[in-house]
């Protein structure tokens, strides 16, 4: 890199009507910067690498709330405030929910709208089924439950204005959505 950087400065010289050939101390400038700039970008390649890399979980339970009554089915979607770590798991029929959830301050959403096409659809019903997790020994199970319309809002963590701080041991939160 050193010697691109010479001879860039060296033809910039010579187009210049200057003579080409660097001198001792320039020399030694030309190489400082080199490695000050160097130093510079690993620094800032090291800090961009910073922040947490895995995220502790404990189990949450509880039960889903709609307008006070349970809700029969969907999924609920723990995501931190900060980390971008998230988890989700199943609503069952009767409104109840068990999740491994990150540890810290969460944003919660809560969707059933995987219902709304099956119910309206003519033909053999299809149970939705949520995808198998790399290495978990568990087959996805079906969704059980019904539609129930609510706002889309709650289905997106970051917009539906439902919070909670996990913190760390087994612990139950029961989620009303109005």
């Amino acid at each position: 890199m050193i010697p691109c950087v010479l001879q860039a400065w060296a033809a910039r010289r010579q187009s210049r009507g200057l003579k080409a050939t660097a001198t001792w101390a320039e020399q030694r400038a030309a190489r400082l910067a080199c490695r000050c700039l160097l130093f510079w970008l690993l620094v800032l390649a090291a800090g961009c690498a910073t922040g947490p890399k895995s995220m502790e979980y404990t189990e949450v339970s509880g039960t889903v709330f709609y307008k006070g009554k349970p809700l029969p089915g969907g999924r609920v979607t723990f995501v931190t405030v900060q980390g971008a770590f998230a988890s989700s798991a199943n609503i069952e029929e009767n409104g109840h929910y068990k999740i491994q959830a990150p540890v810290g301050d969460v944003q919660i959403g809560v969707d059933n709208s995987m219902f709304a096409t099956q119910s309206s659809r003519p033909g053999p019903k299809n149970k939705p089924t949520v995808g198998k997790r790399p290495g978990a020994e568990e087959e996805p199970q079906p969704l059980k439950g019904r539609y129930v319309e609510m706002p889309s809002k709650y289905a997106l963590p970051d917009q539906s204005g439902l919070t909670y701080k996990v913190e760390k041991g087994s612990q139950t939160h029961d989620i009303k959505v109005e």
